[in-house]
């Protein structure tokens, strides 16, 4: 009796040891089907495709909104649908650009311990603080980690590569041995998800790195021809994976255009379709009405069309007919501002960035200072809670790891991000304004305003804080509160 072979969902078996995925590539033995599987989209996976396929249906499936619109089918996007938008699409661009450029903008200050040089009782840096701020300009820390944090967002994931000295082709698929300081750390660089597949994975339950990927496959090739299409097998203890608000696992992150990709589709819709009504409108349509009673023979037609070719091409200003009226047609001119409006609200929801900070406003002004408050809260929460643990921190414990830097005190570093946002002198002073009347308003008749309020060596006005069971004094001149 043969034995029945495994079927994973979505795949077929095509004979002789060959398999094929979901997404149509051909892969030979049943390891290799399972890593194929492993690096397809989560969008993809078993369990979810068949229902995600779903998205856009209406009526029990009578109508399909996606295939209407023009929509791409839920699951079937990739990165190379992605990266397309990415490098043509002006707005998927600043999407994608616009909070990673912001979050490494100013580079954060790293602080060994928890206390800033200034206010501890040694005022020179720590070994730690030396040999970080010699090693981070010399490979360029903050721009690749700009660089990684983009890619990271076009698809669900980038690496950073860390390279060492002393290394061949083959050491790479090892771990990460101990280095001597450092100068032995040589260079860093950011691979996409395309250039940066998963070739193994950590499958053993009890180990800590259970479900993360063991090794990558890293195709090297940047249209150099030196490099071919040559790949390399390396060992995550030299990788840095970035995947931003991953959701169901910790390796595949949401693709920053995947909510927006609708409307992304609409827009282009829009846009291509006003540019063409208004070239429309630009070669006018050129009638010529021919009375009817009066007859013509079909040379006088062809005469005809070639006078008015002339016309239209600018090649003569006179046209001599009997019976004959010329007539330039025009069409209604488009009115794109109320969908392109509609769009720009929806694509501000879904990017998470103020529509007014993505856009600029209609006259190209600048936006709110309430709209920059909403961004730049929602970087700073990106800096804490995405690049702090997941690229700079991960970057900096993996060389303390490996001792390319000495290991930082016994409570650890700190990582102090820059403001992003400050008040104008014009804010600074209607907020001072506004506490001072409202420390007048908070005192009783007769009173002193200046007991409930602060003013710091910048001249700016803070209210007290009232401690708990605090009784407010009585108003000079009050029943019972002083000598008659």
């Amino acid at each position: 009796m043969a034995r029945q072979r495994t079927k994973l969902p979505g795949t077929k078996y095509l004979g002789g040891g060959w398999y094929m995925t979901p997404t149509g590539n051909k892969v030979q033995g049943k390891d290799a089907l399972i890593t194929a599987m492993a690096n397809l989209p989560t969008d993809m996976t078993t369990g979810r495709f068949s229902f995600l396929r779903k998205a856009g249906l209406q009526y029990q499936g009578a109508r399909d909104v996606y295939a209407s619109a023009g929509y791409i089918k839920e699951g079937t996007e990739n990165f190379d649908h992605y990266k397309a938008l990415y490098e043509r699409d002006p707005v998927a661009g600043r999407i994608v650009d616009m909070p990673a450029k912001t979050t490494w903008r100013t580079p954060a200050e790293i602080i060994d311990g928890t206390l800033s040089k200034d206010k501890r009782e040694k005022k020179e840096d720590t070994e730690f603080e030396k040999a970080w701020i010699a090693l981070a300009p010399r490979l360029k820390v903050w721009r690749h980690f700009e660089k990684v944090d983009r890619l990271s967002r076009i698809g669900q994931y980038a690496v950073l590569l860390i390279g060492r000295r002393e290394e061949d082709d083959m050491s790479l698929k090892t771990p990460m041995e101990v280095v001597t300081g450092g100068d032995d750390i040589l260079f860093l660089s950011s691979y996409n998800q395309k250039r940066a597949e998963i070739a193994s994975w950590v499958t053993n339950p009890g180990h800590e790195r259970f479900g993360f990927p063991d090794t990558y496959k890293l195709n090297l090739s940047t249209g150099v021809k030196e490099f071919g299409d040559k790949k390399l097998l390396v060992h995550h203890s030299r990788i840095i994976h970035v995947a931003e608000d991953p959701l169901e696992d910790e390796v595949f992150g949401r693709p920053a255009l995947k909510r927006v990709l609708n409307a992304l589709t609409d827009l282009l819709k829009v846009t291509a379709s006003t540019g063409e009504a208004y070239w429309q409108l630009a070669s006018r349509l050129l009638q010529a009405k021919v009375d009817p009673t009066l007859e013509i023979t079909q040379a006088q037609i062809d005469e005809m069309g070639v006078a008015l070719e002339a016309i239209v091409h600018d090649l003569r200003r006179q046209f001599v007919g009997q019976g004959t009226e010329l007539e330039w047609k025009t069409g209604e001119v488009p009115k794109p501002g109320d969908a392109l409006e509609m769009y720009k609200n929806i694509m501000g929801v879904g990017s998470g960035i103020p529509t007014r900070v993505l856009f600029g406003s209609e006259m190209g002004e600048l936006a709110s200072a309430q709209d920059e408050r909403n961004y730049f809260g929602m970087v700073n929460e990106r800096q804490e809670q995405h690049a702090e643990p997941n690229i700079l921190r991960a970057f900096i414990d993996r060389l303390v790891g490996v001792k390319a830097l000495p290991a930082p005190s016994k409570e650890g570093y700190t990582v102090v991000w820059p403001t992003l946002f400050e008040l104008s002198d014009k804010d600074i002073a209607e907020a001072n304004l506004t506490r001072a009347k409202a420390a007048k308003e908070l005192t009783p008749m007769g009173g002193d305003p200046r007991k409930l309020i602060e003013v710091d060596s910048d001249r700016n006005v803070w209210l007290l804080q009232r401690e708990p069971g605090q009784v407010d004094e009585p108003p000079l001149g009050a029943a019972g509160g002083g000598d008659e």
